[in-house]
C-alpha cells in the first residue's frame, strides 16, 4: 500500500512540476505518451505476471526455468511492440514520432521484466520486498526529474532518466529475487534452455488474463489517445489534471489486488473463508470509495488550485472524484473471481465493453471534448463494478464455487 503512495504520488509530483514549469500542453504530451506505453506494457505482458503468482505456487521446483522462459519471450515481445508503435506513428497522419515518444514508449521493456520478477517474489509472499525496491525507483526519480527540469526543461531528458532508472530497478529485482529464492532452499538456476514449445502452455493459460487486463487497463488509456488525437495537448491537459487525483485514489486498488489475490490463490484457504474475505473487503472498499468521493467533490477546487492551476478541471475533477468508489471496489471483486478461474468471463465481458466505451468516447469527445472524455471514464468504470458485483453475489446464491 505504501509503495502504491510512493509510486503514484512521485508520478503525480511530477506531472504538477511539469505543468507549473512547462505548461498544461507539457502535461498533455506527457500523459499521452504515458498512455500509449501503459497500453503497450499490458500487450508485451500478455497477463503473464499475473499467471505466475498462481503457476509458481503450483510448480516451485521449476521457478528459475519458467522465469527465464517469459522473460526471454517478454523482450522478444516488447521490443517489437516498440518498433511496431514507432512505425504506426510515423505512416499515419496526424501522428507525430518523435524520439521522445519512442524513448517514452521503450520503458516497457525493462518493466516488463521487473513484473516477472515481481510475481516471482510474491509467490513467496514478500510483498515488501518488490514495494521497497519501486518506492526507492519512484522517489529518485521524482528528484532527477525535479533537476532535469529546472536545468533543461526536456521532456526528453526526463523520459531518458525513466528508462535508465528502470533499468537499474530491473537489474534489483534480478539480484534479489535471485537470493530469496536460493534461500527458501529451491536454487534460482539450471533452467532450460529457451523454448517456445516450454513456454507455449504458459501463454496459453495466460491469455484470458490478458485479455481482461489489456481491456480493463487499456479503456482509459484509450480515451486519453482519442482525446488527445481528436482535440488538442491543452484539453488532454484539463482532463489529465482531473483524473490524476481519482487515479492517485484508486491506486490502492493496486495494493488491495497485489495482497488480496495472492491469499485468494491459495490452496490452503477453504472456498467459504475466500467468499466471507471478499465480501467483506468489497464493503470496506466501498464505503472508502464513498467518503473519498465525497471530499474529492467538496474540495475539489483547493486541490486544482494547491497543484495544477487549471481552473477549467474543477468541474471535471468533482466527476471523476465519483470513479474512486468502482475503482475500489472491483479490484476486490476482480481478484476473488480470478481465483475461481472467471477469468475467461471477464475477458468476454470487457471485450464487449471495450467495443461499446470506444464506439461512445469516440462520439461524446467528438462533440464535448475533455468533458465528454470524462463521462466515457466515469460510465466504465461503473458497468464494471455493477456487473462484477452480480457475478459475484451469483457464487453464493447458487453455490457453485462454495464448499
Amino acid at each position: 500500500m505504501i509503495s502504491n503512495i510512493i509510486n503514484y504520488g512521485g508520478m503525480f509530483v511530477l506531472a504538477v512540476i511539469i505543468t507549473r514549469m512547462l505548461g498544461v500542453d507539457a502535461l498533455g504530451e506527457f500523459t499521452y505518451i504515458f498512455a500509449v506505453s501503459t497500453i503497450l506494457a499490458v500487450v508485451s505482458e500478455l497477463g503473464l505476471s499475473q499467471l505466475l503468482v498462481r503457476k509458481i505456487n503450483a510448480e516451485r521446483t521449476f521457478i528459475y526455468s519458467l522465469v527465464r522462459n517469459v522473460n526471454t519471450f517478454k523482450i522478444f515481445i516488447s521490443i517489437g511492440c516498440v518498433l511496431l508503435t514507432s512505425i504506426i506513428f510515423y505512416i499515419f497522419p496526424g501522428l507525430n514520432l518523435n524520439l521522445t515518444l519512442i524513448i517514452g514508449i521503450a520503458v516497457i521493456i525493462p518493466k516488463t521484466i521487473q513484473a516477472t520478477f515481481d510475481s516471482s517474489i510474491r509467490a513467496l509472499q514478500k510483498q515488501a520486498t518488490p514495494s521497497i525496491l519501486k518506492s526507492l525507483n519512484s522517489l529518485l526519480q521524482m528528484i532527477f526529474a525535479y533537476f532535469i527540469l529546472v536545468n533543461t526543461g526536456s521532456l526528453l531528458n526526463i523520459f531518458i532518466m525513466i528508462i535508465i532508472m528502470e533499468t537499474l530497478t530491473m537489474i534489483m529485482f534480478y539480484i534479489i529475487n535471485k537470493i530469496l529464492w536460493n534461500s527458501s532452499g529451491i536454487i534460482f538456476s539450471d533452467s532450460i534452455p529457451y523454448s517456445y514449445s516450454y513456454i507455449e502452455p504458459v501463454i496459453t493459460e495466460s491469455l484470458p488474463f490478458f485479455g481482461s487486463s489489456f481491456l480493463a487497463l487499456s479503456i482509459p488509456r484509450i480515451i486519453v489517445i482519442i482525446l488527445g488525437y481528436m482535440t488538442n495537448a491543452f484539453s488532454l491537459g484539463i482532463f489529465s489534471a482531473a483524473s490524476r487525483f481519482a487515479n492517485g485514489v484508486g491506486l490502492f486498488s493496486g495494493a488491495l489486488y497485489n495482497t488480496f489475490y495472492p491469499a485468494m490463490t491459495n490452496p490452503e484457504t477453504p472456498a467459504g473463508e475466500k467468499y466471507a474475505l471478499a465480501r467483506k473487503f468489497t464493503l470496506y472498499a466501498f464505503i472508502a470509495g464513498l467518503v473519498i468521493s465525497l471530499a474529492i467533490y467538496f474540495f475539489a477546487e483547493i486541490l486544482i488550485d494547491l497543484t495544477f492551476r487549471i481552473r477549467e478541471a474543477v468541474p471535471v475533477l468533482k466527476l471523476l472524484g465519483f470513479v474512486v468508489i468502482p475503482v475500489l471496489t472491483h479490484s476486490i471483486l476482480q481478484s476473488y473471481l480470478f481465483s475461481l478461474k472467471f477469468e475467461k468471463f471477464i475477458a468476454y465481458f470487457y471485450i464487449i465493453l471495450w467495443i461499446f466505451n470506444l464506439i461512445s468516447c469516440l462520439i461524446l469527445v467528438k462533440f464535448y471534448g475533455y468533458w465528454g472524455a470524462a463521462i466515457s471514464a466515469f460510465t466504465f468504470e461503473y458497468i464494471v463494478m455493477i456487473t462484477l458485483f452480480i457475478l459475484f453475489i451469483r457464487q453464493k446464491k447458487y453455490g457453485s464455487e462454495i464448499s
